[in-house]
């Protein structure tokens, strides 16, 4: 057979060459018989792109079989199962509701009305359902007085769905919730002829024909059940009926901020102590106890990417690197660094891991506000959303005998944020002055980072903006300044910024750009980011720069070395 390609030209044009050139000199009609819509032009374009499929399939195969480098849901999530790694569901929102009796008299028998499990009430703000949940089946309120009674609340609908066994070992079966609905990732369970089983992590934790099961997050969404095999687990006969229940959520938009502002209406009927269904809406006020916080959306698959092959093959919370993988599962925190300390020369705190926690404003945080805007109080948890952590801690049955959590309150340091900008003449600087605001508070609100804020970041972010030609950002820290004030201290290292112009966070710290403080020399930073006053961030212009051609072309260079 003719060596008609060369080894040293594999791409796909050149291959198509070098053929083409052995097709012209073996026929040497090539203008007459071999065109390129001729039959033997034909097949050689059709067999290159065979050729171009079969390789693309290679290479995008090798790409689906690492974690790392794989871009499909479905492939990322298959991996993420192999490694152990079960993605969180969404989340509810929890709390508590106060029913307080009115005074306005119901047609009813006695004075007694009877409240079911799972009554659904409607949030008259954000239009969402949350169901009573407790312990038993009902609970009794006395209509007498202004007596009141306090339930817990969980956002969310109950759903049921149900399928036959097949009297098989392992079998296994996928929940698809309706479209766009969230399962929650707590509330699920599962029932075999009416008979609840327990839900196990693990196929190897559910001892000898117990009636247990698995529920995983489904590879392709909703959930999937998995069944034992007489040795790990019973198996559900041929012909039972298999029901799962759970409760389809809306995540983190079931959140509720403004306690005071929130009304509740029943969405169902009560009873009276005859079994009448009962309208009490007119007779029972419902208010806010304790928040209806901690509601979270599912696991971003970028996070499913990143904590997969750390995963705890023991499902123990066992070191502070076990508590950071917990806890980025629940996908409601901006910040999360755990620690110990074992190393120093206290003993009497080496079992305890100690828990620093900064909640996502970004889902807390009204629409209209900004990084500068919001109020500070929403960068710290509240006493009922550590409760709640320790709650889910607990809960898990995955913390290690003898050890122990606490977390930690913040200390929030201050800086100011001043920016000095040439800007390109023809651009208005309001319009520059707005586009830095917006786009630093975006970078705060997505800052990750534990040890430093470098100012390198705050200025490339700032280029970005159109109209901007050069920049210099520099921060002033409300420590250093009152360190500063001592002029015994004038000649001593900056507190708070390192010699670079960062901002350098300790352990423990939370660093805030805000003002609301004064410096060394009386000069005062309100907290606020309004023109023609000194705040949070200050933005000054200096001469504008011509704009003409070699500026425009030097940007694109600019451009393509940034690029390369």
């Amino acid at each position: 057979m003719p060596n008609i390609f060369k080894y040293n030209r594999i791409r796909f044009g050149q291959m198509y060459y070098d053929a083409r050139e052995y097709l012209t000199s073996k026929f040497l009609q090539v203008g007459e018989v071999f065109t390129p819509a001729s039959a033997y032009g034909q097949i050689l374009q059709v067999l290159i792109d065979l050729g171009k499929l079969i390789f693309y399939y290679i290479e995008d195969s090798i790409t689906e079989l690492n974690i790392y480098t794989s871009t499909r849901d479905v492939s990322i999530r298959n991996w993420a199962r192999i490694a152990g790694h079960n993605p969180t569901r969404a989340i509810s929102a929890t709390g508590s509701v106060k029913l307080t009796y009115n005074g306005n008299p119901l047609n009813i028998y006695g004075n007694t009305i009877i409240i079911p499990k799972h009554t659904r009430l409607i949030n008259n703000t954000n239009n969402l359902s949350y169901i009573i949940d407790m312990d038993g089946e009902e609970t009794r309120m006395n209509l007498i007085g202004k007596n009141s009674i306090e339930l817990r609340v969980v956002q969310g609908v109950i759903e049921t769905q149900k399928v036959t066994g097949g009297g098989d070992a392992l079998q296994s079966f996928n929940f698809n919730g309706k479209r766009g609905a969230l399962i929650d990732n707590f509330n699920v369970k599962v029932y075999v002829n009416g008979d609840q089983w327990k839900i196990y992590e693990s196929l190897y934790d559910i001892p000898y024909n117990a009636k247990g099961c698995i529920v995983k997050t489904g590879i392709n969404g909703g959930l999937d059940l998995y069944f034992g095999n007489i040795y790990f687990g019973q198996i559900p006969e041929l012909g039972a009926t298999i029901q799962i229940e759970y409760i389809s959520t809306s995540g983190n938009g079931g959140n509720i901020f403004d306690s005071e502002a929130a009304s509740f209406t029943f969405a169902e009927s009560l009873y009276d102590t005859i079994g009448t269904p009962v309208d009490a809406n007119e007779a029972i006020d419902i208010s806010v106890f304790k928040p209806i916080l901690f509601g979270s959306d599912p696991e971003p698959i970028a996070l499913t990417k990143i904590l997969a092959p750390k995963t705890s093959k023991a499902f123990v919370l066992a070191n502070a690197d076990s508590y950071v993988y917990f806890l980025e599962k629940f996908n409601i925190f901006s910040v999360i660094d755990a620690f110990s300390s074992l190393n120093d020369d206290d003993v009497t705190d080496d079992n305890v891991v100690y828990l620093f926690l900064i909640p996502d404003v970004n889902k807390r945080k009204p629409a209209s506000a900004d990084y500068f805007s919001v109020p500070v109080q929403l960068f710290l948890l509240t006493n009922d959303e550590k409760e709640k952590i320790y709650d889910y801690v607990e809960q898990s049955g995955q913390k290690i005998m003898g050890t122990e959590i606490k977390i930690l309150d913040p200390i929030v340091k201050r800086y100011v944020m001043n920016v000095n900008i040439i800007a390109i003449e023809g651009y208005s600087k309001d319009t520059i002055r707005q586009s830095v605001v917006s786009k630093s508070s975006d970078y705060f609100l997505k800052n990750r980072r534990r040890d430093r804020i470098p100012k390198s970041d705050i200025i490339s972010v700032i280029e970005t903006v159109e109209g901007v030609d050069s920049v210099n950002v520099w921060f002033v820290s409300e420590e250093n300044e009152a360190f500063k004030k001592d002029p015994n201290n004038a000649n001593l290292p900056d507190k708070g910024i390192d010699v670079f112009g960062d901002i350098v966070i300790g352990r423990g710290e939370y660093a805030l750009i805000r003002g609301g403080w004064e410096t060394r020399n009386g000069y005062i930073y309100y907290d606020t980011v309004e023109q023609g006053k000194p705040g949070s961030v200050n933005i000054a212009f200096g001469k504008d720069t011509n704009d003409n051609l070699n500026l425009s072309i030097h940007r694109i260079n600019i451009d393509q070395v940034k690029n390369s």
